[in-house]
């Protein structure tokens, strides 16, 4: 679990799932990091989870998890 880093450290976690994600490499470790990564309050992060699910894009589609990031999201807005 993520603990005590700064708001820039955050920013490069989230950066490198999304660009795994994006580069169709180990999805799921980039998905486990993203969740790490929003948990530790970065809304940036809960927002693209909340769209993962919601679309179902490489992961099956959750409504109710979409909308718990979309909520992690808003809160850490």
């Amino acid at each position: 679990m993520i603990q005590h880093v700064t708001h820039h450290e955050l920013e490069h976690l989230y950066a490198n799932a999304v660009n795994t994600i994006q580069s169709q490499k180990n999805f799921q470790d980039a998905v486990k990091e993203l969740e790490e990564v929003a948990k530790a309050g970065h809304g940036k992060a809960a927002l693209f989870l909340a769209e993962l699910y919601y679309q179902g894009f490489r992961v099956e589609r959750d409504s109710l998890k979409a909308q718990y990031w979309q909520k992690m999201a808003t809160l850490q807005a």
